[in-house]
């Protein structure tokens, strides 16, 4: 939402001509100057792959026919995911996030989403470092010959990543201008650091689906990677 404040000053210059004769009173006024109040849209989305991890017990027989322990299934297949989030300011956001991967050969299927608050730290004009921590619910489905298992959990999950703005301080102010005339004010502290940018961003994150979760412990990870863009 933008706003328009026009100020407008006027002055009145009096004139005697000279020491000797009268003169006209001749006002002269300021020209109109033009500030636009900005609040920034704090509306992100991101759109980009993954590879995920997925380990958990293999309920193996050894050749007695007893079940063999210490042994583990491990198979990774890659992704996509889908990003939208609200940054409050350049310190602290919130993000809802949806991921879904599967393996070729069907030995793992992961699906998971969630919401996250997301602390952030700005690191220069471009980059910034930001945690993940929230509740989602992460489902894998799981291939063992001819078995078919589905197990989901919901519950805590958390991350850490890194983004990095394409634009720079000036493109960001310049992004908001109708005019290239224009003075801006922002409505809330604009300091052009971190993912703040009006338009297009890199981010790379890692995030932690499961942790020895369920009777045979599963465990999944991310790493996911893609684009960004600041309304």
């Amino acid at each position: 939402m933008k706003k328009v404040i026009h100020t407008i000053t006027l002055s009145a210059l009096v004139s005697t001509g000279s020491l000797f004769a009268g003169g006209d009173i001749a006002p002269a006024v300021a020209p109109v100057a033009l500030v636009e109040e900005v609040d920034p849209n704090p509306l992100y989305i991101g759109l980009g792959g993954l590879w995920v991890d997925v380990t958990r017990d293999c309920a193996c027989l050894d050749l007695l026919g007893q079940p063999r322990t210490g042994s583990r299934l491990e198979d990774y297949t890659w992704g996509g995911i889908v990003r939208l989030g609200y940054d409050y300011n350049q310190y602290f956001g919130i993000e809802a996030r949806a991921l879904k991967a599967r393996n070729n050969s069907d030995t793992f299927d992961v699906t998971h989403y969630g919401i996250f608050l997301k602390p952030m730290m700005p690191i220069g004009e471009q980059f910034n470092v930001y945690g993940l921590i929230g509740y989602g619910k992460t489902k894998v489905e799981t291939t063992c010959g001819t078995l078919r298992e589905t197990y989901s959990e919901n519950g805590m999950s958390y991350g850490i990543g890194l983004e990095y703005d394409l634009s720079s301080k000036e493109d960001d102010y310049e992004a908001h201008k109708e005019n290239a005339s224009d003075v801006l004010t922002f409505d809330r502290e604009f300091d052009g650091h971190g993912d703040q940018e009006k338009g297009w961003g890199l981010f790379i994150d890692y995030q932690n689906l499961l942790h020895d979760s369920g009777p045979i412990k599963y465990r999944a990870n991310v790493v996911s990677f893609g684009i960004t863009y600041d309304f």
